[in-house]
């Protein structure tokens, strides 16, 4: 890899013979040297974890691992009942797991099944030795309340419920005479860093009464604080935007090529993508290129 060898022996004293013990009150047990794992909460641990399961991967037309840190999640997409990729690359990642020295904790695992057919058929359960995957509706990764339907309903109501606790703090600051700056950086920091959490994966993929619901609370907070604030569906449409021309900025990124082959040959523009269902009419990269047409007018 290319580390440098004093970075290397910074590392391995970093992570070996560190003394931990356990305190309760004025009781303290004896110091235990541990050698094993890296502690929590610190910034190198997850960059030492990412190294470590480097080299499990896998990326296929039908299924792919997906990894940040300790979240992985395995993506298969089953055509015609056939999921024997999808079953072959859990049981490849458990077997991995195991010759590795890492626990998988099997009651932690969820299965999510998407399936817009009706009637939706019960396929086979996932089984991790011996052990059962539970099937949910809904699931949470990476702060993102994803559901089965992906119409995005848990996440907004989550995101109602935390902008509601939110509002809640940001009025009892009210009756100190606070200046409206401060409360204007309590909603950045606070309100506006919740709910436009990941706001380019859902934001355009909102029903109008879920929108709603969340630009009535922007407009709510707009009242305590004193300013006129941007509603959740303009500020969904400002990132996707920068989003969209940080990709075109970047010959790296996965979509860099998809979206370079929608260049028009006869300007600036960008060829719309043909969709076949409003779902996916609504999904990033279709609302992406419609806003580049309109707002910039496919001119940079």
């Amino acid at each position: 890899m290319g580390v440098e060898t004093h970075l290397v022996a910074w590392i391995t004293d970093y992570l070996t013979n560190r003394p931990q013990y356990v305190r309760l009150g004025d009781c303290r047990s004896d110091p235990v040297a541990s050698s094993t794992g890296a502690p929590q909460g610190t910034v190198l641990s997850p960059v030492l974890f990412t190294l470590y399961t480097s080299d499990f991967q896998s990326n296929t037309e039908l299924c792919h691992v997906q990894k940040f840190a300790d979240d992985t999640a395995i993506v298969g997409c089953i055509r015609s009942g056939q999921e024997e990729e999808y079953r072959k690359l859990i049981q490849d990642f458990v077997k991995w797991c195991d010759s590795n020295h890492l626990l998988l904790n099997t009651t932690k695992t969820r299965e999510m099944v998407v399936d817009f057919r009706r009637p939706r058929p019960h396929p086979e359960p996932v089984m991790i030795k011996g052990d059962r995957v539970e099937v949910v509706h809904t699931c949470k990764y990476l702060g993102v309340q994803l559901d089965d339907k992906l119409d995005w309903t848990a996440n907004s109501d989550a995101l109602c419920r935390k902008g509601q606790s939110c509002m809640y703090f940001l009025r009892r600051l009210a009756p100190f005479n606070i200046c409206k700056k401060p409360q204007q950086i309590f909603y950045q920091s606070e309100v506006a860093s919740a709910l436009m959490y990941a706001v380019v994966c859902w934001g355009s993929s909102l029903k109008k009464k879920h929108a709603a619901r969340l630009d009535k609370l922007v407009r709510k907070v707009g009242s305590v604080v004193g300013t006129e604030l941007d509603s959740l569906t303009s500020e969904a449409e400002r990132q996707t935007l920068n989003r969209l021309l940080s990709i075109i900025d970047n010959p790296s990124h996965p979509l860099h090529s998809s979206i370079s082959r929608q260049r028009s040959s006869f300007s600036d523009r960008l060829l719309s993508l043909s969709c076949s269902t409003d779902r996916l009419k609504r999904s990033f990269l279709p609302h992406a290129i419609r806003l580049f047409n309109t707002i910039r007018g496919g001119g940079r």
